[in-house]
This record gives structure tokens, C-alpha cells and sequence, in this order.
């Protein structure tokens, strides 16, 4: 029995050192490859080195190795630094607005949101034509409508037959007119002059390091001539009105495209 359990221990003991000899054997280099061409022009790619006289050719870069590299996202811009003209304080509401409106205007340019950028070019708009308070003024030509209407009928209830309806119609062709000239004077001329001031803002605050190329400026500048031009009291009624429709198409094309 001690013979046996000795011979197992022998076995045992050379079977661990084979494990430590194998563990120790070092991997197979490997083999070089070569490639190149034969006298007729046929390629060979070969593990053994090519025939005297024959020029080795450098094997192709390894492709695919690395993953592709994915495209690194576009930074964040860091808070706005509103920029306004030096003759066009801005009030602290207005500032609030511009600085969230650039802003947003520059985040949308990074995220190439058209929808937001047409968004902020609303946004303009509305603050030019019903900003800080301007949604009241429309109140005054309807104003000076109705008092020249109640004031032509007051006059006319004294009357008879046709001089009772002349004097009513007058006093309506008045009560227009008198709203036309308020409503240009006091309305239009507000929407424009604020619009003008919002305009040199945009210029100076695209968002994204944006400018407004030569053309798209003179484009706005002409708009803007033409929408003066509908502020006149004797332009028809419905001429500003286009104008303005016009204008905000073209200020949503200048601030997606500057």
C-alpha cells in the first residue's frame, strides 16, 4: 500500500511540473507576410519571402481595427452677451427679452431647429407690432370712429328727411377718416419705429456668431421703406396691412438664412 501511494505522488508531481513547462512556453511569433509580383505581373501574397530579384511591395494599412469614431456633438453656447447700439438704451424688460431671444436663437443654430428659428423671428415681430403695451392703441381710432359717429347722429336726430341723412353720412366719412390718420399717426408709426429698433438689435444678435449678408439687409431695408410708406394717412387702408404680412416672411427668411 505505501509503494502505491508513493508511485501516485511521483505521477502527481510530474504531471505539474508538464503544467508549468507548458504555461511557460512562449506564443508562436507571428508570420511575416510578404507581397509581390511575379514577371508577368501576377500578385502573390505569401508567408515566405518572395524569389530573388524580385521587389517586395509594402503591404496595404490594416483597416477596421479602431470602431469609427463618432462625430463629437456640437458645444453648447455659454450665456448670451446681449449686444445693443449704443444710441438705443434698452429698459430692463427689453433687455430680459433680447437676452432670452439670443439665446434661443443660438441654441436653435447649434440644433439646426428651423422651427425655432422661425419661432424667434415671430417673436420679433409681435414684440415690434404688440409689445410693451402697443395692443391698446388700436383702441384710439375706434375711439375717434365712434365719437364722430355719435356726434353725427346727435346733430342729425334734430333733422329731417334728406338733410337728416347727408349730415349722418358726413359724420361717418369723418369718423373714418379721423380713425385712418389716428390709426397711422399713433399706431402704425409706433409699430414701425419699434420694429426699426428691434431690427438693428437682430443685426447685432443672430445667435451663433451669425451676420446679416449685405443683400438680406438692403431686402429688409426695403421692406422696411415700404412699410413706412403704409403709415401715410392717405395710403390706402389694406396697403399696410400687406406690407406688414410681407415683412414677416421676410424677417423669418432673414433670421433662418441670415
Amino acid at each position: 500500500m505505501r509503494r502505491i501511494f508513493i508511485f501516485l505522488l511521483l505521477i502527481a508531481a510530474m504531471g505539474q511540473q508538464g503544467l508549468n513547462l507548458h504555461a511557460q512556453k512562449p506564443a508562436p511569433a507571428q508570420s511575416q507576410i510578404y507581397r509581390w509580383k511575379d514577371a508577368k505581373g501576377k500578385l502573390y501574397i505569401t508567408t515566405t519571402p518572395p524569389p530573388p530579384g524580385v521587389k517586395e511591395m509594402s503591404l496595404p494599412p490594416e483597416q477596421n481595427k479602431k470602431a469609427p469614431e463618432l462625430p463629437k456633438p456640437l458645444a453648447k453656447p455659454g450665456p448670451v452677451q446681449l449686444t445693443a447700439p449704443p444710441n438705443q438704451p434698452l429698459t430692463e424688460s427689453q433687455r430680459g427679452f433680447w437676452e432670452l431671444l439670443a439665446q434661443n436663437l443660438g441654441d436653435a443654430r447649434v440644433k439646426g431647429d428651423r422651427t425655432e428659428l422661425e419661432a424667434a423671428a415671430d417673436r420679433i415681430f409681435n414684440d415690434s407690432f404688440w409689445g410693451n403695451g402697443l395692443w391698446v392703441l388700436p383702441a384710439l381710432p375706434l375711439a375717434s370712429l365712434l365719437l364722430l359717429v355719435l356726434l353725427g347722429w346727435l346733430l342729425a336726430s334734430r333733422m329731417k328727411g334728406a338733410a337728416k341723412v347727408l349730415v349722418m353720412l358726413l359724420f361717418v366719412l369723418l369718423g373714418f377718416g379721423a380713425a385712418q390718420g389716428t390709426l397711422a399717426r399713433f399706431v402704425y408709426k409706433t409699430q414701425v419705429q419699434r420694429l426699426t429698433g428691434n431690427l438693428m438689435l437682430l443685426e447685432l444678435n443672430l445667435g451663433g456668431g451669425k451676420s446679416l449678408s449685405p443683400d438680406h439687409k438692403e431686402a429688409l431695408d426695403d421692406r422696411l421703406r415700404a412699410l413706412d410708406e403704409g403709415t401715410r394717412a392717405t395710403s390706402l387702408p389694406w396697403k399696410y396691412i400687406l406690407e406688414a404680412s410681407a415683412m414677416k416672411q421676410t424677417l423669418r427668411q432673414m433670421v433662418v438664412d441670415p
